[in-house]
């Protein structure tokens, strides 16, 4: 029997938290339950979470860290913990990330465990794997916006190769799908990871299975902390461009994930991707010409001419 633990991270999340745990509770696919990681919400997100366990309590457990963790690890340390619990016997346990603002949509579980078992069924279910979906993109009220988060922000999920992971996130977190292999080579030192689903992606495409499931599981809630794909694309890059220390600071912080990557798991990499990510994470120490060789040798390509132009200007 299949089962999916579900790590949702909340932090002042009380305006749209009904909504989401809601929508899980009325998915199709029954054997779920949501391990819950606070990141010390001074709202009324608590109250709402401790009212859904007490109603729920096989079905929701709930965790309040001691300090603020932000994000990232609070997803990455939630995620190592829920993989510590004992898995009912005769169940295999696959893990999910979910945001705090969302609403699934009722066949999320099912479609995304059915592309997940055939993608074991190709690569075996010992080596890592992750599945990851489209989104439809909503307003603030769930009005609709964009049938594809890809389509609206120009983002390409034909290659999901380590060198172009290492570059560019293609991933949505709360889309996601692991099976225990991955959870398993997960590190404990969370500094330089910019994001929980890069990371996790990263893993993926390094020692196992990533696949992209073109089909909608979610409304991606779009405000004021998440806005994508709303507005004018070229005013968008436009202004982004205009923004140089912006988008070097951001290179150097992908270049810091990268080598921390390579720390983590040089060990365990063969050898041609060894070489591909110590030589990404090397890219800030050379030259004005050498590293735009190296992204070219490589192809540490992002999605769309104008990202890769603004890379090549700016790094």
């Amino acid at each position: 029997m299949n089962r999916i633990e579900i790590i949702l991270s909340t932090y002042n999340g009380e305006e749209y938290l009904r909504e989401q745990l809601d929508s899980i509770i009325r998915s199709s696919f029954k054997n779920w339950h949501i391990s819950v990681s606070d990141d010390c919400s001074t709202d009324s997100t608590c109250d709402i979470l401790r009212e859904y366990v007490q109603k729920y309590s096989s079905k929701i457990s709930m965790h309040i860290n001691d300090s603020n963790m932000g994000s990232t690890a609070n997803f990455l340390t939630a995620l190592k913990r829920a993989a510590k619990e004992e898995t009912p016997e005769g169940e295999q346990t696959y893990f999910m990330f979910c945001d705090q603002d969302d609403v699934w949509l009722k066949d999320k579980l099912y479609v995304t465990l059915k592309a997940m078992k055939r993608l074991e069924r190709k690569i075996g279910s010992v080596k890592p794997s992750l599945i990851f979906t489209d989104a439809v993109l909503a307003g603030q009220d769930l009005s609709y916006i964009e049938n594809s988060f890809y389509k609206a922000g120009h983002r390409s999920v034909r290659n999901l190769s380590v060198s172009r992971l290492l570059i560019e996130n293609r991933c949505i977190g709360c889309t996601i799908m692991m099976n225990r292999a991955l959870v398993e080579l997960l590190g404990n030192n969370y500094e330089n990871v910019r994001y929980h689903d890069w990371w996790v992606a990263l893993i993926a495409s390094s020692f196992g299975g990533i696949r992209f499931l073109n089909v909608p599981t979610l409304l991606y809630r779009q405000h004021s902390g998440n806005q994508v794909g709303q507005g004018d694309f070229a005013s968008y890059v436009k202004g982004r461009m205009s923004r140089k220390s912006d988008i070097e600071n951001r290179l150097n912080d992908t270049i810091a994930q990268a080598q921390a990557f390579y720390e983590c798991y040089k060990g365990r990499l063969g050898y041609k991707n060894a070489m591909i990510i110590n030589e990404f994470s090397r890219l800030s120490s050379k030259s004005f010409f050498m590293k735009r060789f190296l992204i070219l040798r490589y192809r540490f390509f992002k999605s769309g001419i104008i990202r890769n132009i603004a890379l090549l200007l700016f790094i």
